[in-house]
């Protein structure tokens, strides 16, 4: 989250089976490539990182969908807060925007993490551009859903990660969420760094069913139809993003992600577009 395992041969295209959504298939292929790329053993060979307390605070822009699947946008603040300690014996703790992780074992290019991140649920009107949680007055009908608690389980080999996660509240989403991910960090001089990051995350029929479906109650609140989603592919991210040194400890930071949602999500009356774009903009300083 972020001893060398035997990992199963990819397959081929002519392996993959008819039915497996071609967004699943873009993004191993992907993901593939990533890691076989030159620039991953650049990665594996730059220092590690200082022991001890380091954190980044920082505030920016951005622009997003208002919801998955949303026609509409909205701009709002994006505070950037990440603290991290490592320790000898005791791996690596860190809490920033994804939430909470302890890479528990870190051995290598290996890492297994325990992980803990928060959903911000989604709203029925229109939030307001201080308020991350994503809403829509098109939403109206559908009812509120309430934020909550996600734990989970990481196993990460040089730039791959798995992560596996189970809701832990009633009274917010619901489900099970697999994230498969590969990041890739680049120095391209002393002061600019590029990374790219290609992920796809699977999720299960109650988590669909949250973001997604249709209840018989919300089509009479609603001019949608009943929609029930199956398990699958929620979606495909591809995030490319800069930081360019502005003084000692200060960085401009920029981001761009483009993502697509899977044949069940983009099968929701909820859903205008299958694919989304977001942006960001900002500056940070590191301690």
């Amino acid at each position: 989250m972020p001893h060398t395992p035997n990992f199963p041969a990819s397959p081929s295209l002519a392996q993959v089976p008819a039915s497996t959504p071609r967004t699943v298939v873009h993004a191993v292929l992907a993901a593939s490539l990533l890691a076989l790329c030159p620039l991953a053993q650049a990665q594996s060979d730059s220092p590690e990182p200082a022991y001890g307390m380091s954190g980044r605070l920082g505030l920016g822009v951005a622009t997003v969908p208002t919801y998955e699947g949303s026609p509409n946008r909205r701009t709002l603040a994006a505070p950037d807060l990440t603290l991290s300690y490592r320790s000898h014996d005791w791996g690596t703790v860190e809490l920033g925007q994804r939430g909470l992780s302890w890479n528990a074992v870190e051995a290598g290019p290996f890492r297994l993490a325990l992980v803990a991140q928060f959903d911000p649920g989604r709203k029925d009107s229109d939030p307001t551009a201080l308020d991350p949680t994503p809403g829509d007055k098109r939403l109206r009908g559908m009812g509120k859903v309430k934020s909550g608690t996600e734990a989970g389980v990481g196993i990460g080999y040089g730039p791959v990660m798995l992560v596996a996660r189970q809701s832990l509240s009633n009274r917010g989403p619901k489900g099970v969420q697999a994230d498969l991910s590969v990041g890739l960090p680049w120095a391209v001089t002393d002061r600019l760094a590029l990374h790219m990051a290609v992920s796809a995350t699977w999720a299960n029929r109650d988590y669909m069913q949250t973001y997604f479906g249709v209840t018989p109650a919300q089509a009479q609140a609603t001019s949608l139809a009943v929609y029930t989603p199956k398990s699958g592919c929620r979606k495909v991210d591809l995030n490319v993003g800069a930081e360019y040194t502005l003084a000692p400890s200060w960085t401009l930071q920029a981001n761009v992600g483009v993502s697509q949602l899977g044949d069940e999500a983009a099968a929701s009356p909820l859903v205008s577009r299958r694919n989304g774009v977001t942006a960001m903009v900002g500056v940070a300083r590191a301690f």
